[in-house]
């Protein structure tokens, strides 16, 4: 075999090897989003059964931990918006003592 013949099969090995490695970058890139998809079906999921189990409408006590998971999570979200106001009220308070003053 000559050398332009062997340089005609390493250039097909490597067209092979980049489509190959092509066609896998794309489903790695599609199974991704597919798991994606997933995770964001099974947080609407969650948050239905939550808001349902708040109204009264859904009664699972399988879920009783996880749904008092989320209350408690909610709790201190909120807890921690009031510190916020809280603090940026400070602010203000010392400006309207300085302007006052």
């Amino acid at each position: 075999m000559g050398f332009k013949d062997q340089m005609k099969k390493a250039a097909s090995t490597v067209g092979a090897g980049a489509s190959k490695a092509g066609r896998l970058t794309q489903a790695q890139v599609k199974l991704t989003s597919l798991k994606s998809d997933v995770g964001s079906a099974e947080k609407e999921l969650g948050q239905a059964a939550f808001e349902l189990n708040e109204r009264g409408e859904l009664q699972a006590p399988s879920l009783e931990v996880q749904i008092e998971n989320v209350r408690q999570a909610k709790a201190a979200v909120a807890a921690k918006e009031e510190e916020i106001e809280a603090i940026k009220a400070e602010g203000d308070e010392s400006k309207s003592d300085e302007s006052g003053a």
